[in-house]
């Protein structure tokens, strides 16, 4: 009996492991604009967020949602040299970060935005697993733009 249980658990395992996410690259995010959505821009970094994955807690009237999903930050070298641009090499690594962003309303016209990124994984730009040994920079900045690209993303939509 114990032989039949181990191997009806193992046959139901095995569809979730091929099931699993399999790591991105760079080119994939750029090859997919449908799905991997920018949502961030700066100097150092392009954040997209995986669309697929994202999601509006529901909310009364009048509110703002919470939106979570998953976002990919692709983060450039740093200096960035000629053979980085002519052999489009520009991006050092990509952080998947498991994220929630939200906006609070204080008055008629204050908006207060907040930001929790869980960092998951690190891939260099082929997307092999990879160490990240930068800092991580306080995200508060990039919240209002992410909530807001979020938030317009999902208009209209029952995720």
């Amino acid at each position: 009996m114990k032989k039949i249980l181990a191997a009806a658990m193992l046959a139901l395992a095995i569809p979730c492991v091929a099931m699993a996410a399999k790591p991105v690259n760079s080119q994939k995010l750029l090859d997919d604009p449908g799905r991997f959505a920018v949502v961030y821009v700066s100097d150092d970094e392009r954040v997209y967020a995986d669309m697929d994955t994202v999601e509006r807690d529901p909310v009364s009237a009048g509110d703002l949602p919470i939106i979570r999903g998953k976002l990919y930050a692709e983060v450039y070298k740093d200096p960035l040299s000629y053979p980085d641009y002519g052999n489009y090499q520009m991006v050092d690594k990509i952080l998947q970060y498991d994220t929630a962003v939200g906006a609070d309303q204080f008055g008629p016209s204050t908006i207060r935005y907040r930001i929790l990124n869980k960092l998951e994984n690190v891939y260099d730009s082929d997307g092999n697993p990879s160490t990240y040994m930068g800092k991580q920079e306080d995200p508060a900045d990039e919240a209002e733009e992410i909530y807001m690209s979020l938030y317009r993303l999902t208009r209209g939509s029952n995720l």
